[in-house]
């Protein structure tokens, strides 16, 4: 039957998908309504509430439709509840933290209307012990180790909502995992926690390293975002700079900090010295954006002299090739390199061949096994919060140290699963 679509109640989603909102009325404009919505009487004034089909609603709304096919069913309100947590958690593109949820919400239920199991063990048809999570798992038809994480993340996405920002599902249990392991060595007096190393993570690198503890990490090398670059999708945001803010929380004092950048990123990250209007006064230093996070800078910056240098992209036919890149070299506290000889300050080696690139910005093993080796140790953990190609984990495992490494594009972290697997 067609029902009135002002006499429908609802409360809309926290955060509806606009785009499949979208979907569907392109669907309904051209071949109409092939599934009725579900509503339930409120009460004798004529009224109802919406059970399932929220997204169809809406749609129907956005088209300026007055009435809609339904199919009316006389339920409680917490039947509706398990009807629309069934369909919802059969949706196909539900985020992983959505879904999380929606399995928290459904056992939840459960819980209130059977009763807390005292024991874990299922409800029995005759002696009602109250619901568990084997309960829940029993009824989505999945594994009870599943429905455990996923109300553990539940619980974790309530009371972090940033958790929400991690796109992949594992990357949030590993994350999770590590904030458990962090609360326990801080509720035991005088017990720290080191990180654990040899991972990769997919999402956001601030959200990430939020969650991994204080001084855990040895040291960083890294090729952020730049000002100006010929990949667009390798620029700065306003996600680039919060990245070094947490980095330098998880670094260990006595870190190294290596960082690749162009010309104009060089004074943006490390400050600039502006001579003053008059001969012979001393300059004023302009801090750089690491500089006011808490780095010290080094005066000297690194020079990578890339050899066989095949680009010439923006060069003038009057310039000189642009065959060098700076390396920011920060520290947080007083380190030490590992050797007492005076190191050049120029690194030179060949540039990756672009038929073997896996990202446009990748830096060859070779150099990244040259900084390792000045600064690092084994058994250290070396992070980079812009993994890219991911050839910092091919570099430490070459040379026995650890990483973790911090990717937000999906392609570029399966590259580097796929390059770490010796695939």
């Amino acid at each position: 039957m067609n029902l009135p679509i002002d006499q429908i109640d609802f409360t809309p989603s926290e955060n509806p998908d606009e785009e499949q909102v979208k979907s569907i009325a392109e669907s309904l404009s051209e071949i109409g309504q092939s599934h009725p919505l579900i509503v339930r009487p409120l009460n004798s004034s004529g009224r109802f509430a919406l059970v399932s089909g929220e997204r169809r609603l809406l749609a129907a709304k956005s088209l300026g439709w007055s009435e809609i096919k339904v199919e009316i069913r006389d339920i409680s309100e917490n039947d509706g509840e398990e009807i629309r947590l069934h369909e919802n958690l059969k949706r196909f593109n539900l985020p992983w933290w959505d879904q999380v949820l929606l399995v928290e919400k459904l056992h939840l239920l459960r819980q209130a209307k059977h009763g807390q199991a005292k024991d874990g063990r299922p409800a029995k048809a005759v002696e009602k012990s109250g619901w568990s999570v084997r309960d829940t798992a029993r009824e989505l038809q999945v594994a009870l180790g599943s429905i455990s994480e996923d109300l553990n993340l539940a619980r974790a996405v309530r009371n972090d909502p940033t958790l929400r920002n991690i796109k992949d599902k594992k990357t949030a249990i590993r994350l999770v995992r590590i904030t458990a392991k962090r609360h326990q060595a801080e509720a035991e007096a005088g017990l720290s926690h080191e990180m654990e190393g040899d991972q990769v993570f997919l999402g956001d690198a601030a959200v990430i390293l939020s969650q991994l503890p204080a001084n855990s990490v040895h040291h960083a090398v890294t090729d952020p975002p730049w000002i100006n670059f010929f990949d667009p999708s390798l620029t700065i945001d306003d996600r680039t700079l919060p990245v070094f803010r947490e980095l330098y929380r998880v670094l260990k004092f006595g870190a190294f900090l290596y960082l690749f950048c162009g010309l104009d990123d060089y004074s943006y990250y490390a400050g600039v010295d502006e001579p003053h209007t008059k001969v012979g006064e001393p300059t004023e230093h302009k801090p750089g954006q690491l500089e006011r996070i808490g780095f010290t800078i080094s005066k000297t910056p690194l020079l990578w002299k890339k050899l066989n240098s095949m680009s010439r992209r923006g060069v003038a036919s009057w310039e000189y090739d642009r065959d060098f890149e700076f390396i920011i070299l920060a520290v947080k506290g007083t380190p030490a390199l590992t050797t007492g000889t005076k190191l050049s300050s120029i690194k030179e080696h060949a540039i990756v061949h672009p038929t073997q690139m896996i990202h446009p910005n990748e830096k060859p093993i070779e150099l990244i096994q040259d900084i390792l080796e000045d600064c690092s140790y084994q058994n250290q953990i070396i992070c980079d919060p812009f993994a890219g190609s991911g050839v910092l984990g091919e570099a430490c495992i070459a040379m026995n140290r650890s990483y973790i490494l911090i990717e937000r594009d999906k392609k570029s972290y399966d590259n580097i699963i796929k390059r770490l697997e010796g695939e």
